[in-house]
């Protein structure tokens, strides 16, 4: 088994790779798709976006000159998260995942590895936590049905457009209460090259309490990364940031731990639709507010 950089002449491949090794596990265990988009080349996505935010941290394996798996992973200044993994199912039980995550925790250097994945996919689950992973915080994933939303207004802050003069009040909120530190992820959010991209802040007598970032392509359809002191908070940025979507169904992660902000979420119509866990090899704190991962992009 052969560990190289992925090259860009190789994305479509990959794109494919990530798009049929999912599904494929989806459709078996959870009779249904994961990806919106069915044509493979919506996964594009994954490479151009991780390109443009970590060139060159994407690793593949090559097993008799085939590609056998992918794994892209982004280094931070506090921590290294690690994203999408993917292993073909034709060389299932060869160690192609287990081979890639050894490879990521050799590059972190000692720094804390961290990771959302399913709480349903027992294998991966058992991947992480045989590498010495910590299961941190469980996430219910939900969605609002057709014809189902949430429309709340914060009873006293301002909700507006994140723009770049909010950047160091994102770090400086984020770092406050997670102890984490990520801020070209902002800037890359707020600029929005690509157009795929919405932040929204909120504000109570001129201080930031929290914010809310999406991403609408075809090959995701989420709510995330977000960070709120509280329920309130986070109410109104999902509601703003819903509106952004029309009829179109995104996904969004809540900590299971906030029950009065779920329970809120259950009466406007929201439904579960799976569970994800946080998992950290290292130390690193518990966060202090919620906590709204996202797997588009995976730098949390």
């Amino acid at each position: 088994m052969h560990i190289r950089t992925l090259q860009q002449s190789e994305w479509v491949e990959v794109a494919s790779l990530i798009h049929s090794s999912t599904n494929q596990w989806y459709q078996e265990n959870l009779n249904r798709g994961c990806f919106p988009d069915p044509d493979p080349l919506s996964c594009l996505i994954f490479p151009e976006i991780y390109e443009a935010l970590d060139p060159g941290c994407c690793l593949i394996t090559e097993i008799k000159g085939e590609i056998a798996g992918s794994c892209f992973y982004h280094p931070r200044e506090t921590h290294v998260s690690l994203g999408i993994m993917n292993a073909a199912p034709k060389f299932a039980g060869q160690g192609v995942a287990k081979t890639l995550l050894d490879e990521v925790i050799s590059r972190a250097e000692g720094k804390p590895v961290r990771l959302v994945s399913s709480a349903l996919n027992l294998d991966s689950y058992s991947l992480y936590t045989r590498a010495g992973f910590t299961p941190r915080s469980l996430y219910q994933d939900m969605i609002f049905p057709e014809g189902k939303s949430l429309n709340y207004s914060h009873p006293v802050g301002i909700i507006r457009e994140a723009t770049l003069s909010d950047l160091n009040s994102l770090v400086r909120l984020e770092e406050e209460l997670t102890g984490l530190k990520r801020e070209k992820d902002f800037r890359y959010f707020i600029e929005n090259e690509s157009g795929i991209w919405s932040g929204s802040i909120i504000e109570i007598e001129g201080h930031i309490t929290g914010f809310l970032f999406s991403v609408d392509h075809p090959g995701s359809r989420m709510l995330g990364p977000g960070l709120m002191r509280e329920d309130n908070d986070a109410l109104a940025l999902i509601s703003q940031q819903l509106k952004r979507f029309g009829s179109t169904t995104p996904l969004f992660l809540i900590p299971a731990s906030e029950k009065k902000l779920i329970s809120k979420l259950y009466a406007a119509g929201a439904r579960n639709c799976e569970l994800h866990t946080s998992q950290i090899l290292g130390e690193s704190a518990l966060p202090k507010g919620i906590v709204m991962p996202t797997f588009m992009p995976e730098t949390g």
